[in-house]
């Protein structure tokens, strides 16, 4: 057998990584620059919503002019290294062994329950603190549904939590008919 460099082999005759042969699906090799690498999750992700009830509706939540957090039960459709959890508050969590770094988003429906309208503040917390970049303002009215989409993105490594924290102009009820807090991560 002659003697062949890698370097010069061409297809169909390149080598798949090393530890190709234990993989398991859905992972990639990530190289980490000194000659070696490892496999790895190739994503993660998550989908925790309300489900939807305009008439009820599915959730209400006491606005104050202080941050408190959003406190909904997220059901869970489909995850892959995150979780969801109600203790202490509603909080979805990172469960993959790998650092990911991932968008986030929320999207509702809501509107104020009664009254005035009010300006209500929401913004993504991690680990307790505020993130920066995703915070929005907006306008809830009595009487007519409106949606919003608050977005961000962030590293996130094993027991990170992501929360939803909101505040007010002044006090009000917020109807909320439905909501969807997602997250799709890859190998940070």
């Amino acid at each position: 057998m002659a003697n062949v460099n890698h370097n010069t082999l061409t297809d169909p005759y390149l080598h798949e990584p090393k530890g190709a042969s234990t993989a398991i699906a859905g992972q990639v090799y990530i190289a980490n620059g000194a000659g070696s690498g490892t496999w790895t999750q190739n994503h993660n992700y998550i989908n925790g919503y309300i489900a939807f009830d305009a008439t009820t509706p599915a959730y209400n939540h006491s606005v104050t002019t202080s941050f408190t957090p959003l406190d909904p039960t997220f059901l869970i459709s489909t995850a892959l290294g995150w979780s969801g959890s109600t203790t202490p508050n509603a909080r979805l969590i990172y469960t993959g062994t790998n650092s990911i770094t991932a968008a986030v988003n929320f999207t509702f429906n809501f509107k104020n329950n009664s009254g005035t309208s009010r300006d209500i503040e929401l913004v993504f917390y991690k680990n307790g603190v505020v993130m920066n970049g995703g915070h929005i303002i907006v306008t809830a009215t009595t009487g007519e549904w409106k949606s919003a989409t608050l977005t961000d993105y962030g590293s996130f490594s094993t027991n990170d939590y992501l929360e939803i924290f909101t505040k007010g102009s002044a006090a009000f009820t917020l109807n909320v008919a439905s909501a969807s807090l997602t997250t799709m991560g890859v190998p940070a």
